[in-house]
């Protein structure tokens, strides 16, 4: 069992399966390392500091408009991504009695649908509750040159972040995510993460700390099927 370098506390780990089919040699899973009491008492200061800051009223932030039309009603349902679709649809009826901030990530190849089930969710939920919705390679662009607003992210009673894990890494980038991320759980918000990476490639884009917090505090669900823009460019249905 590993051991903290800084409290020398034994760290527990966690074993999660694949939400989705992987090479063999990936095995069924992977080991997650859960957060010792120096990570703990870490986010129970963080805390304490975020309800210390006076933060803005919580208002939805913008949806960008392609995005406002997507609902579960106009989601095209098939056997290759009902599962996907009933996880979504039951966290969004559920929404009001989450109190442990335990969001969903929704995994899958690019035009799957994953940002319209992300989106599905917050249209349906916007006029019972705050919403916020975030392109993360365009949220930490805005970032870098001061116009973002992460304390109004870490408000919002359910914030989606799309894209995690497409944005370019650095340490800088990996901080601010990990920012909003642990503000959102130390208020037991929860939040939707979307991305193109399974989970193996997700933990090594991210690094074990914010991987470990995404994955562990998220219903994991995979989008499968073929690439809906492709066929929607060849005209042969429409999805978005």
């Amino acid at each position: 069992m590993p051991i903290c370098s800084e409290c020398r506390q034994a760290v527990n780990r966690i074993y999660r399966l694949h939400p989705f089919a992987v090479p063999k040699n990936l095995g069924r899973g992977l080991w997650l390392n859960a957060d010792c009491q120096c990570r703990i008492a870490e986010r129970r200061a963080l805390r304490e500091r975020l309800e210390r800051v006076a933060v803005k009223p919580a208002l939805n932030l913008p949806m960008p408009p392609a995005l406002r039309n997507h609902s579960f009603e106009n989601f095209v349902v098939k056997d290759f991504n009902r599962e996907a679709y009933t996880v979504c649809l039951k966290f969004a009826a559920n929404f009001a009695k989450i109190t442990d901030g335990k969001g969903v990530l929704i995994c899958g190849k690019a035009g799957r649908g994953k940002t319209h089930l992300a989106c599905a969710v917050l249209n349906s939920l916007k006029d019972r509750h705050t919403i916020g919705f975030a392109h993360v390679p365009t949220l930490l662009e805005l970032l870098r040159r001061g116009e973002g607003d992460i304390q109004q992210l870490i408000a919002v009673d359910l914030l989606a972040l799309d894209d995690l894990g497409s944005e370019r890494e650095s340490d800088w980038a990996l901080e601010k995510l990990l920012v909003i991320v642990d503000g959102r759980l130390n208020q037991y918000k929860p939040t939707i993460y979307t991305t193109n990476f399974n989970i193996d490639e997700l933990e090594l884009r991210l690094g074990s700390r914010l991987a470990s917090r995404v994955l562990y505090n998220s219903h994991d669900t995979a989008v499968l099927g073929p690439d809906w823009r492709e066929i929607k460019y060849r005209g042969h249905g429409a999805f978005a």
